[in-house]
């Protein structure tokens, strides 16, 4: 069967690792821990179900790294900072090493893009500058989403306070904090991790040149706005020595940005693929919604294949990928490696089983119901509801230290 999409099921060597196919599943966020960030059954299910269903690699929700200087970006984001979560954790990396394919912990910061309500008292949240986000906590703003979640409708809109400038000490301890939850992340048997400088969370506002504004070695060029990542990078795998995966996940857009650009397009791009030659990371991860849309009027090149071909890094492409052509493609147009796939398998977790097949298939259209409520395998748990959500709408609150 593999004959159908040749490119998408032939095996990858990536790192130490060899994988069977092409298809990797995408960080997708739920919002479905306990209240402290503790991984849950129901999502050890929940991996456990997508890695029965024929990716080649599963790569977790946004993970934040400790409970210090803003790090947790949403309520009931999972962590991996205490005991609790790298037990929590242990399940689902088992989950998934059960179907014998390796397992990344995807770690963020979520720098000016954090929900207030995960602030304490007196906190502001930090960036790469002084600047405040002009949108809005994503997944809690909706009667919809309230619904679904058994939550109350109406709900505020909960928008973005102002950022301070990071310090030179902050961004030391930040990146010492992204290395400190990939120690506890081997502990829980992850094979690899990714560091999140995508999507609109701390990494990207330095990446980003429109929101880093320094005029110090963290800023004013693509080299320095890469810096802050490289050396998170470095302090991890310093940290967890040459034989697990680090990846470096990248983007233009942002939570509070869809239809984010980069100044300068494909030049920028090239620039900090340029920049990232020698970063100590195994690949490059490029999220979009498109991947062919790079949108740069003057160039037409996708930035996954900027990217790829000014590093030399293997790359992750996601983003617009719907059917099995889709991953032919990407392979076949030299943009990328290796395909993550998000939305088609909230609803669909055989979805490499379903392509490979060559049988036309009627897919059930994206539905933020399945983010909440997926298909579960049930090996690895019975979630017959999912718990009882308790999230306070009054925004002005704060956390207060014990």
């Amino acid at each position: 069967m593999s004959e159908r999409f040749p490119l998408a099921f032939s095996p990858l060597k990536l790192g130490a690792f060899t994988l069977k196919n092409r298809i990797a599943m995408a960080p997708l966020t739920r919002q479905a821990s306990e209240d402290d960030g503790t991984p849950t059954d129901e999502m050890a299910a929940y991996y456990g179900r997508r890695a029965r269903g024929g990716v080649a690699m599963v790569i977790t929700e946004g993970t934040y790294t400790n409970d210090e200087l803003g790090s947790v970006a949403y309520l009931n984001q999972p962590g991996c900072g205490t005991p609790g979560h790298v037990a929590g954790w242990k399940k689902s990396v088992g989950a998934v090493h059960d179907h014998g394919i390796p397992a990344i912990l995807q770690l963020m910061h979520g720098g000016r893009v954090s929900d207030p309500r995960c602030l304490y008292e007196g906190e502001a949240p930090v960036s790469a500058s002084a600047t405040q986000s002009g949108g809005a906590v994503l997944y809690s703003d909706t009667d919809e989403e309230m619904h679904n979640r058994g939550l109350q409708p109406p709900w505020p809109k909960v928008t973005f306070p102002p950022a301070r400038e990071a310090t030179k000490a902050d961004i030391r301890r930040i990146a010492e904090g992204f290395a400190e939850a990939a120690v506890r992340g081997v502990e829980a048997g992850f094979d690899g991790f990714e560091i999140h400088g995508a999507n609109g969370y701390l990494y990207y506002q330095f990446i980003d040149p429109t929101q880093n504004l320094r005029t110090d070695e963290y800023g004013g060029s693509p080299e320095n706005n890469v810096r802050a990542a490289i050396e998170a990078c470095q302090l991890v795998r310093d940290a967890i020595g040459p034989d697990k995966l680090i990846i470096l996940r990248l983007s233009q857009d942002g939570v509070d940005a869809f239809g984010g650009a980069w100044p300068d397009g494909v030049r920028y791009a090239a620039a900090v693929g340029k920049a990232l030659a020698n970063a100590p990371v195994d690949a490059l991860h490029w999220s979009s919604f498109d991947w062919k849309d790079n949108r740069d009027p003057n160039s037409d090149v996708p930035m996954p294949k900027v990217i790829r071909e000014a590093s030399g890094k293997p790359m992750i492409v996601n983003g617009g990928v719907a059917e099995g052509a889709d991953v032919e493609e990407v392979i076949a147009s030299g943009a990328g490696d290796l395909v993550a796939v998000g939305r088609p398998l909230f609803a669909h977790p055989d979805w490499p089983h379903i392509i490979r097949s060559g049988e036309p298939f009627n897919w059930t259209p994206f539905d933020r119901k399945y983010v909440i409520k997926p298909p579960y395998d049930y090996t690895y748990g019975y979630p017959l509801d999912l718990k009882k959500t308790v999230w306070d709408p009054d925004i002005s609150k704060r956390k207060t230290r014990q």
